[in-house]
């Protein structure tokens, strides 16, 4: 052992299920290392020996060269005692009694697999389950870590000759890709009807017949990677409308997909970081700005963005390599708002009287995930939805700390689990209305706490009393757990906070739908101070009644009475006067349950029905969105945009609602569009915004400013607000890996129940 050391490295971060093992084998050849390598609960050891400099340069090397899908956290070394290895080689994973280990996420279909799936003379031609250490399902098959075929639903099916020796090659693409497969061993897809009939068995003949029945208007539930997807003709009025019917959509938009890039080039305008997004592995789906109208006007009904993803799965590039003209909807594979299905069983129950056919496989999807979602503006790409392609990837923390459950919200729900410097989120799982999305809450929340082992002593929840998430942190106290409240808008300036590594106060803008406040009232419009541990509230706009409670939400134009009405009291322009709007104004001015809220949302939701956009709703945001196409639609300069909303007071600061109604009923009066009233209505609001945030920085002496809330998904918003920041010479910071909606809230509680934990400690 002259001359030769040895070493352990300790490599944590994305490093299992990626082919990490193997390209340190070849790693470890090329420079003439001996020693071992393993996966465990933890990530991956490594013990190597050799001469000082080749040792540097192996180490160099697996820094520098790291496979595709792999992400390294930390490479920790230790000198050890010498030992004497001949060669190197691959050990069997460990299990040790701490887990950290990241599952991968799924992936989309690599170049290489792609090209062996549509290739006539290769062994897998055809195959839908194509896959190799580059691509394909990871987080979706896995019932355990270390990520080992047996920890994952590839477990029924034993590997043939020549997969095993494929499997067992270190030099090969697929050595130790633990859903390798092929036709003589793996997983089948079988066509069955709405019956459950088994038409087809075979995948090529599936293909083509699919696209054959898209071709005919009919509606197929397809089998993806981390769930059901319902597909059609996408240019079909009439398929568009029959499934928004079955499905009971009205009008929350569906996703398209199209075969490739120049294809969807040919109808949506993609600049490069689109396109970048549209063809990385992440595959999401992409909110893009129509420019020919080639697809169905329902797709997405009255609105000129549409989402649009590409094929990331190998069933999906069969289908439009069968018809290459094809555009489908794919759409989530639910009734509604219920959460997206999975199982087959529940497939053919829930999915029964919307799909007039499946394709299903034989393997079970062990954890559920919708399709991502993102837009791009400004050049930087935001989260909508945060699921298939970037979970359960960690986010990174401040710092170590104690282990926390964050409960998340009831809306976008996603919950988180924290533990040292990182935290790991859960898929989107969507709104918790219904008691499927409640237990699936709860399935999910059970299956990583078991895969981690996490066993943390705090709950962080939001501080809405009547929450679902609420009422999980209250069962956790009664299993001795601490819990801590967190205030809602408090929670989305934190999330970005602990995302961007923030330290110390900033100024916090926080523009959502309703938030539980302090004071018992319903916020959502708020200027903040705030570091982790704590917040100040600085400005809001007034508050305004939503008569009947929860029943406004749908059907706003009872918001847009009240909006009137409290400038104008009975004697109101604009709206109508009916019997049924006067009893709105009798529970307005009697109060009877008309809970004051100072929204941003509500107050988008109030203006639209003011401005003879929507009347009622079906779907969370319906009347804002809109709202925000007719300004879109209207013109800057057409009217004088230099109007800012009075403000009065000092702590906090009120952004008078009434003034800004008032505005809106003069410039319609005066002749105003509604197009270019709705672009007045926006500039309006991010004018004050700057204005209020400049005096809260000449107070406070502080120039960053975090943006959160899902008001900033309001393209139009977010862009005049960035603009008006950084014409002002803010430091403006956004979120990034995270939502701007409440599926960041769990991120945000967790920093500041660290916060207020570090702080007590102090």
């Amino acid at each position: 052992m002259s001359g030769r050391d040895t070493i352990g490295l300790r490599i944590t971060g994305i490093v299992q299920g990626v082919g990490f093992r193997p390209f340190v084998y070849r790693t470890a050849i090329e420079h003439g290392i001996n020693g071992t390598v393993q996966n465990d609960t933890l990530g991956v050891l490594v013990h190597a020996c050799g001469e000082k400099e080749r040792l540097e340069a192996f180490v160099a090397a697996i820094r520098a060269d790291a496979p595709p899908l792999s992400r390294i956290d930390s490479i920790t070394i230790e000198k050890e005692p010498p030992a004497d290895f001949t060669g190197f080689h691959i050990k069997k994973s460990a299990r040790l009694d701490e887990r950290s280990a990241i599952i991968p996420p799924d992936s989309a279909l690599c170049a290489e697999c792609l090209a062996e799936l549509l290739d006539p003379a290769d062994r897998r031609y055809g195959y839908p389950f194509i896959t190799c250490t580059n691509c394909g399902p990871r987080f979706s098959i896995v019932r355990d870590i270390p990520y080992d075929r047996n920890n994952t639903s590839m477990e029924p099916f034993a590997l043939c000759p020549a997969c095993a020796r494929e499997y067992g090659d270190p030099l090969d693409r697929r050595f130790h890709t633990q859903p390798n497969a092929c036709p003589s061993c793996g997983p089948h897809l079988e066509l069955r009807d709405a019956h459950g009939t088994v038409l087809s068995a075979d995948a090529r003949e599936i293909a083509r017949m699919t696209a054959a029945f898209v071709r005919e208007g009919r509606i197929l539930a397809i089998k993806s990677v981390g769930g059901f997807l319902l597909a059609c003709d996408a240019r079909s009025d009439e398929a568009v409308l029959r499934l928004r019917l079955r499905k009971g959509r009205p009008f929350k938009p569906f996703a398209l997909m199209a075969g490739g890039i120049e294809r969807a080039e040919s109808f949506l305008e993609i600049g490069e970081a689109e396109r970048a997004l549209l063809l990385s592995h992440e595959r999401p789906i992409l909110l893009l700005k129509e420019k020919a109208g080639l697809v169905s006007r329902h797709v997405a009904p009255g609105l000129s963005y549409i989402g649009l993803m590409l094929p990331y799965a190998p069933f999906q590039y069969m289908l439009f390599d069968a018809d290459p003209d094809l555009l489908l909807i794919m759409t989530s594979g639910n009734v509604a708002d219920e959460p997206i299905v999975y199982r087959d069983r529940e497939a053919f129950e829930d999915l029964g009287k919307i799909a007039d056919g499946f394709i299903t496989y034989n393997r079970e999807i062990e954890q559920f995930s919708d399709d991502s979602v993102l837009f791009v503006e400004r050049g930087r790409p935001f989260v909508v939805r945060r699921s298939r392609g970037y979970v359960p990837v960690p986010l990174v923390l401040q710092a170590g700390g104690p282990e926390v459950f964050a409960t998340g919200g009831d809306l976008k729900s996603s919950f988180a689990y924290a533990r040292g410097a990182s935290a790991i989120m859960s898929p989107f799982i969507g709104d918790l209305e219904s008691p499927s999305a409640n237990e699936l809450y709860r399935t999910e929340m059970d299956r990583f706490r078991s895969i981690y082992r996490f066993e943390p002593r705090s709950v962080a929840c939001d501080l809405h009393p009547g929450y679902f998430t609420t009422a999980i942190a209250e069962e956790l106290v009664e299993k001795g757990l601490r819990r801590i409240a967190v205030q809602h808008h408090h929670a989305h300036i934190a999330s970005v906070i602990e995302e961007r590594n923030l330290a110390g106060r900033v100024i916090g803008i926080a523009f959502d739908g309703t938030g539980y406040g302090t004071d018992g009232r319903l916020w959502g419009a708020e200027f903040l101070v705030a570091d982790r541990a704590s917040f100040e509230r600085r400005a809001h706009f007034s508050y305004f009644p939503l008569p009947g409670g929860e029943s406004a939400i749908r059907d706003v134009w009872k918001i847009g009475i009240a909006l009137l009405h409290a400038r104008y009291s009975a004697d109101y322009p604009l709206m109508r006067r009916d019997a049924a709007a006067a009893m709105v104004c009798e529970m307005i001015e009697k109060r009877l349950y008309c809970p004051e809220t100072c929204s941003i949302g509500r107050l988008f939701d109030g203006v639209a029905a003011m401005l003879g956009i929507a009347e009622s709703v079906s779907a969370e945001a319906e009347a804002a969105m809109l709202l925000e196409e007719a300004a879109l639609r209207g013109a800057e300069g057409r009217i004088d945009d230099a109007w800012t909303i009075p403000v009065a007071g000092m702590g906090p600061e009120l952004i008078s609602t009434e003034s800004l109604v008032e505005r809106l009923v003069s410039l319609r009066l005066s002749g105003a569009s509604v197009e270019d009233s709705a672009y007045a209505f926006h500039a309006a609001i991010a004018r004050t915004a700057v204005g209020v945030a400049e005096r809260i920085r000449e107070t406070e002496k502080l120039n960053g400013i975090v943006l959160s809330g899902g008001a900033f998904q309001n393209r139009l918003l977010l862009r005049l607000i960035i603009d008006g920041l950084r014409e002002k010479r803010f430091d403006i910071h956004l979120p990034g890996k995270i939502p701007f909606n409440d599926g960041c809230l769990a991120l945000g509680q967790i920093a500041v129940a660290r916060g207020i934990l570090r702080h007590e400690q102090r």
